[in-house]
Formats: C-alpha cells, sequence, structure tokens
C-alpha cells in the first residue's frame, strides 16, 4: 500500500531521504545525470535556498512498505503569482516508479495542499527560479540532458496524463553542431555595424571575481528582459548570488559574455555551460574524494556545450542587438574546443526565436512539456 509522508527537509535525514531518491530510481540509467548531492541538498533546505525567503513549499515522500517509490515538491511562487497575478500552484523533483497509484497518491497530495492555501491551478515540472530547468521530457530520451535540464524515463508523461494533466506549454532544444554551424554573412555584417554605428559591444569576463562583480548587473538586464515571457518570475539578488555560485562549478567565466552600451551598462547577455555530465555520472554527484577531480578534468576536455540563456533588452532588439548575439554564439561555438552543443529549452510561442535557431543549423533535438491541472 503507498503511503504519502511530508518530509521537514530542514532536518538532515528527510532532505537526504528526499534527495536519494532519484539516485535508486535511476541507478540503471546510461542518460540520467545526477546532480552535484551538496547543490541538491541545499535546494531543499529552507535554511540554504534563498527561495524560502519569500515563498512556501512542501516535500512528499512516496513508501510501500519500507521503501521508497517516488517524490514531489510542490510550491506557491508568491513572486510568480504576483507578477502574473496568479494563483498557481507549481510542482517539481518530481519522480516515481511506474505505477499509477503511486503517481497518483503523489500528485494527489500536492494538489490537496495547493487548494488548502487558495490556489486554483498546478503546473509544472517548474523549478525554484527560472535557471532549474523546465519541464517533463517528452522526446529525446537516449541523449545526456544539458546541465541542470530535467532528465525522466518516458513513462512519466503517461502516468501524470492518467492523473488528470494536460499540455500547458511545450520547451523545445535543438542540436547544433559547430561544422554545421551557419552563421549567415549578413548577420556578421549586421553585428559590426551595430557595434560600430549604435556603441554596443561584446565584453568577456576573464576572472570569476569579475563575473561576480557584474552579476548583479547581469540579474537586472534578466529581470528587465524576459518579463513577457512565460516561465518569467522575478529574481531576487539572493537567488541570483546562489545560481551564480553554482554556475561557476560548471562552466568557466569566458564562456558568459555580456553585451554594454556606450555607458557600460549590460543590455544582453549569453550563457553557454560546459557540459559535464559524464563525469557527474562518474563520481555519483559527489566532489570528494575524487569528484573534483573529475569535474575538473571533463571541463577540459568535454566537446559538449550547452547555449542556456541569451537575451537583449527590448530597446535595443530592433537595432540589430540580435545579430551581436548571434555573432558571439558563433564565437563561442568556434573556440576550437567544442564539436557540438545544445540550444536549451525555448517556448513553442517564441516563434521568432526558435526560427532564427533553425537558420543557424539547429535540429529538432529534446521536448519538455509543462503540464497544468486545474483545482
Amino acid at each position: 500500500m503507498v503511503q504519502i509522508l511530508q518530509l521537514d527537509t530542514g532536518r538532515r535525514q528527510d532532505a537526504h531521504r528526499f534527495v536519494q531518491v532519484p539516485f535508486d530510481l535511476y541507478r540503471d540509467s546510461p542518460y540520467w545525470v545526477p546532480p552535484l548531492v551538496a547543490d541538491a541538498l541545499n535546494q531543499v533546505n529552507p535554511r540554504r535556498n534563498p527561495y524560502f525567503l519569500h515563498s512556501e513549499a512542501a516535500f512528499f515522500l512516496a513508501t510501500e512498505g519500507r521503501e521508497a517509490v517516488g517524490r514531489i515538491a510542490v510550491m506557491e511562487n508568491r513572486n510568480y503569482n504576483s507578477y502574473h497575478h496568479a494563483r498557481h500552484g507549481f510542482f517539481y523533483l518530481f519522480d516515481t516508479i511506474d505505477d499509477p497509484a503511486v503517481s497518483d497518491a503523489l500528485y494527489g497530495a500536492a494538489m490537496e495542499w495547493c487548494r488548502a492555501r487558495g490556489l486554483a491551478k498546478l503546473v509544472g515540472p517548474k523549478g525554484f527560479v527560472v535557471f532549474d530547468g523546465i519541464g517533463m521530457l517528452q522526446k529525446g530520451f537516449d541523449h545526456l540532458p544539458a546541465m541542470g535540464i530535467p532528465y525522466n524515463y518516458a513513462y512519466y508523461n503517461r502516468l501524470t496524463e492518467l492523473s488528470g494533466f494536460e499540455k500547458e506549454v511545450d520547451f523545445h532544444s535543438l542540436y547544433l553542431s559547430v561544422a554545421g554551424f551557419k552563421m549567415p554573412e549578413r548577420v556578421a555584417e549586421l553585428a559590426q555595424k551595430v557595434q560600430q554605428r549604435r556603441g554596443l559591444r561584446a565584453m568577456n569576463f576573464s576572472s570569476a571575481a569579475e563575473l561576480k562583480r557584474r552579476i548583479p548587473e547581469i540579474v537586472e538586464a534578466y529581470n528587465s528582459t524576459f518579463t513577457e515571457n512565460w516561465e518569467y518570475m522575478p529574481v531576487t539578488p539572493q537567488e541570483a548570488k546562489a545560481v551564480a555560485g553554482q554556475m561557476l562549478q560548471i562552466t568557466r567565466p569566458d564562456m558568459i559574455k555580456v553585451i554594454v552600451n556606450e555607458e557600460g551598462q549590460i543590455v544582453g547577455f549569453l550563457t553557454a555551460f560546459l557540459n559535464v555530465g559524464k563525469a557527474l555520472q562518474r563520481c555519483r554527484g559527489r566532489l570528494f574524494p575524487l569528484g573534483w577531480y573529475y569535474l575538473l578534468r571533463e571541463m577540459k576536455r568535454t566537446t559538449w556545450v550547452d547555449l542556456n540563456g541569451m537575451g537583449i533588452l527590448e530597446r535595443y532588439r530592433g537595432l540589430g542587438g540580435n545579430a551581436i548575439l548571434y555573432n558571439e554564439l558563433h564565437k563561442s561555438l568556434s573556440s576550437g574546443q567544442f564539436v557540438e552543443g545544445e540550444m536549451v529549452q525555448m517556448a513553442d510561442f517564441v516563434v521568432r526565436m526558435l526560427s532564427d535557431a533553425h537558420t543557424l543549423g539547429g535540429e529538432p533535438y529534446k521536448v519538455h512539456r509543462v503540464y497544468r491541472r486545474s483545482l
């Protein structure tokens, strides 16, 4: 018989029980990439995750006898609901064995929690901050995930739909080969003209310290760039600091590029991450005793780059700012280290960006679906 337990993830033992579920469930999967265990524990700890400074979440574990068979996190993100004038609850970190009784029980607990707070809809998977990755993998099960992006078994979708959920939005990821990257000549020319005439220029970071100093400005640019996007929610300074610390574990400062205007203000950005999934698999998400060595070695020799996060302030888009971003994307791919990459999670309603990605040589690759259910 399935039992549902609400865990207190502020307690170390409960946090470990919750975090351990996918490690057991995906033990034999060649594609699942574990998170860093320390980061996963911090994510569910109300004292460590800055999300809990403004919002609320609960964590449920499904058990059969003494065995954990599933888990789910459910959230009321007050910043999201306030900005979008919504009453949504979100679910995240959903994992289950292939059993409708387990998934129904988990979703039932999440829905009951939301109803008790007067929420009108349950949506997900969607994380604590926008950088957590979105959706349930629906296509592309035989590929390693991009860094920070969810991977799941195919049966998750069937179980979720059996529990009464339907599509909210799909996010598409495209495969890029460096050899097949098509940088239109007119875009390169436009990028050069814009930099000369409009005073915009690309800037790289040479050190982690330099990047950390500019993080507040990058976050301000983000908070002004994606305000109309479905997934947008304001990022707080505390969340930005936490995300920056995680980012620098899996990328180099020179992989983060920004566009600045004549006054030196950041008006656009491009974030690229070294895919070190194979190292995380080898160390099982643990930095000690040899995890750091595997990660550092993989950062030097990986030939795969994840392009996750590109935007420019709206007032610069019509002035050719996008051309500069695409030109910088080309430079990142052509650095000599990379052979292939992934353009990560573009919503199906951002038609212009998807069209541009196809023009650059992107090929349909993965789909993540966000589900909804009225309460």
